[in-house]
């Protein structure tokens, strides 16, 4: 417990500190009439070794993480790989590593970079944000749900440069990358989709389509039965997305898939801050008017919520689609924190940052008090004592 409690506070604190110095040491320059400082500059490369260092040695932390393990130190041994339905580009990767004979903290390691440059690298004319970001990773859920479903992740965080791509109108870029992703993870040919949602037109009355959307989400989220009847229908597009041997699961025959979640912290802290996000939108939009990514991240975030919100009582297969968006909405999350801390909102700012930095104490706690050790995978674990 105390391990977890000084690496994710500790690593949260350090590139908390690296990137405020980078920072308003780029507003220093640009107050003297230069540009804006770049991407690697050495706050923001200490910033990501720290990032690797503290993933590469992370170990046994969930069972997605231990499969991951599995497989890399199987195919090293015995020269095989065993299993047949990962993604050509995914295996790829983790065949010709593991016949090199890399460490597997080096496998990893190589995963994390790219998590957190990708990340980075989309922020680079937003450096304001980059201690927010540390702050959310490290004390929200996003650092343990990176480590574990570790395909997934690198998508996510790819899919927040994407966005980049769209507002610039760059389809074939995006197709290409898209491509790339699929190589990853299946389930990323619903990049294709989400390319036209920020291109689709939309009332001016914005903020209040925003939290009615969320809230019809959420109440049909309250009441999941009706997804059976969906999935009684789909088969084809289930076995496109590499979902065909889950989808049967929700079948009308297995109608125990369907239930009703308590209504914890987990999912009311994002549903909370995601209401202040719109809330304080038309404001941040204005601190930020000449960010042309800002739109397409908001609707996003609007859209990732409601979709959440309407799968939250069914299984974690149905929500993973959605979760496409996290970094998105994490992103806004930053944007966010910013500008309530910038505007001396300090009532709603304590609240924002409640909601965003108690997940990994709770976890800690969970995990401490728990007879069971149910929670032991949100620990901090490493290999090396």
């Amino acid at each position: 417990m105390i391990l977890s409690l000084a690496v994710y506070t500790g690593t949260a604190a350090a590139m908390a500190a690296l990137g405020w110095h980078v920072s308003k040491r780029e507003q220093r320059v640009m107050a003297q009439g230069g540009a804006e400082l770049p991407f690697w500059s050495w706050e923001i490369v200490m910033a990501i070794l720290i990032y690797v260092a503290v993933s590469s040695v992370r170990w046994l932390t969930s069972w997605d993480y231990n499969m991951y393990y599995g497989y890399y130190v199987s195919m090293q041994s015995l020269g095989e790989y065993s299993r047949e339905n990962f993604e050509p580009g995914f295996t790829f990767i983790t065949t010709m590593m593991a016949r090199a004979g890399f460490h597997f903290a080096l496998y990893f390691a190589l995963w994390a970079i790219v998590q957190i440059t990708l990340l980075y690298y989309a922020l680079r004319h937003r450096k304001v944000l980059l201690p927010w970001l540390a702050l959310c990773i490290f004390l929200g859920p996003y650092y343990i749900f990176w480590m574990g479903f570790v395909r997934q992740s690198v998508v996510e965080c790819l899919f927040v440069l994407m966005v980049e791509l769209i507002v610039r109108r760059k389809f074939w870029i995006y197709l290409l990358l898209s491509c790339v992703a699929i190589s990853i993870h299946k389930m990323c040919v619903l990049l294709l989709p989400l390319y036209l949602v920020p291109l689709i037109k939309v009332p001016n009355a914005k903020r209040w389509m925003a939290f009615g959307l969320i809230g019809v989400c959420f109440v049909l989220g309250s009441f999941p039965q009706w997804i059976q009847w969906i999935f009684d229908r789909l088969g084809s597009l289930a076995d496109v997305l590499g979902y065909g041997h889950y989808y049967r699961l929700f079948m009308s025959h297995n109608l125990e898939y369907a239930f009703r979640n308590v209504m914890g912290p987990a999912r009311l802290c994002p549903l909370l801050t995601c209401l202040l996000i719109v809330w304080y939108y038309p404001a941040i939009r204005q601190m930020f008017p000449a960010d042309r990514c800002l739109p397409a991240l908001f609707r996003f975030t609007v859209v990732y919520m409601a979709y959440i919100n309407l799968f939250a009582n069914t299984t974690q297969y149905l929500t993973r689609p959605g979760e496409l968006m996290r970094s998105c909405f994490l992103v806004m999350v930053c944007f966010l924190l910013h500008f309530l801390w910038q505007q001396r909102k300090w009532l709603p700012l304590a609240a924002a940052a409640f909601f965003n930095f108690y997940y990994v104490y709770y976890e800690i706690a969970k995990a401490w008090i728990s007879p069971a050790s149910i929670y032991t995978p949100e620990l901090y674990h490493t290999f090396l004592f």
